[in-house]
């Protein structure tokens, strides 16, 4: 490598002649060590700057300083220090960067953000694990995390976050316009009453095949009036027909949430999941937009929950929603299923309801005897 420089930051690169050297070494985005360092060379070409891959010369208009690299895109290239300060316009312009399916990487540390984090299609956001905090602070009515596209979009892949939700009635993950996604290993703690982990409202087109694993959602202390909803598969308009549609939700913890989970679609699929402490597990409904259709009926299925402290575990709240549900333990409740019409649903559970406290067991069965006297009245 010939003509090698080395300055200090992308201020001092954004200002260094481009005749200075070929390849230019940055030791930080604003100071050294601050993770945003790269090698950088002089492209003649005019492009579009991102400040964070490609910058602008104060010397020249007909020309750009390239980043060098291979592999992810790392947020800290674009000045998101990670350290509790406002760094929603680096995060989006690491975002923007990736679009077409790149990856971007959020290192551990405190990210605040004050509107929703934009995914373009094919896009996937890593972090570190618990360390890699979003601290959502955006307005009502919208999530930290939401497709850029919200009508329709594809394969997003979101994992290894703790995202924050503290704006009241305001969402960890905005669903719309998200499907075939997935989201690994997230948790999502709500601060602050009326919020979604994750907001699914049907809009025709999403949310659809997405799956979640491993995902956790907390909400607040006061479970039993602080609206907060873990899965809210819901409709957003009276006239919505659609909500989600075919997603499996495997594993994860869902603790003093209101509502675990709401869920107006069909064909959703919730595998070994853990809910403690709220008032409704998973609850049943139909969108408002369907009332009057001549068919209603939605089936999901229920595989492995255990349940600790939910009053209600199962709650049915139009006859035409068919619950398959297989629970393990079953703990602290009130009603284990509060069914308008229990046709063409099967609970199986080890706990028949008449023992609110208890951990004993009683039999397990699918009891046929209603079928037994429809057919021999």
């Amino acid at each position: 490598m010939e003509h090698l420089f080395v300055v200090e930051s992308l201020a001092e690169l954004q200002a260094t002649p481009p005749d200075s050297g070929q390849y230019v070494q940055v030791a930080g985005h604003s100071q050294p060590g601050d993770g945003g360092d790269g090698l950088f060379c002089w492209r003649p070409q005019s492009v579009a700057t991102d400040l964070g891959t490609t910058l602008p010369s104060n010397h020249s208009a007909s020309g750009h300083w390239q980043r060098l690299y291979s592999g992810a895109i790392n947020v800290r290239w674009f000045g998101a220090l990670g350290d509790g300060r406002d760094n929603t316009a680096a995060l989006q312009s690491a975002l923007d960067t990736a679009a077409g399916g790149a990856t971007v990487v959020l290192p551990s540390g405190s990210y605040r953000v004050l509107r929703p984090l934009k995914l373009h299609q094919g896009v996937a956001l890593m972090g570190d694990g618990l360390g890699s905090i979003l601290q959502y602070d955006g307005p009502a009515g919208t999530g930290c995390l939401q497709s850029h596209q919200p009508a329709k979009s594809w394969a997003f892949h979101v994992a290894r976050l703790n995202i924050e939700v503290r704006s009241e009635a305001a969402y960890g993950v905005d669903l719309r316009g998200m499907s075939y996604s997935r989201f690994d290993d997230l948790h999502l703690h709500l601060r602050a009453s009326n919020t979604s982990g994750f907001f699914g409202p049907g809009n025709g087109v999403s949310p659809y095949y997405n799956l979640f694993t491993a995902c956790h959602v907390a909400g607040t202390a006061n479970w039993s009036t602080n609206q907060c909803v873990g899965f809210d598969f819901c409709s957003d308009a009276r006239e919505q027909r659609q909500s989600a549609n075919s997603n499996s939700v495997i594993g994860g913890r869902i603790s003093t949430c209101q509502i675990a989970v709401r869920c107006l679609g069909t064909g959703n699929m919730f595998y070994g999941q853990v809910l403690e402490s709220g008032a409704d597990g998973y609850v049943f409904d139909v969108p408002p937009g369907r009332l009057q259709d001549a068919q209603l009926g939605t089936s999901n299925d229920i595989i492995g929950c255990y349940s600790e402290h939910v009053e209600r575990v199962i709650v049915q709240r139009h006859s035409s929603c068919f619950v398959n549900a297989l629970l393990t333990m079953v703990t602290g409740y009130r009603q284990v299923f509060e069914a308008i019409d229990t046709t063409n649903c099967i609970v199986i559970t080890s706990h028949d309801g008449s023992l609110p406290q208890s951990r004993s067991f009683v039999d397990r069965r699918i009891d046929f005897r209603q079928l037994e006297q429809a057919r021999n009245p």
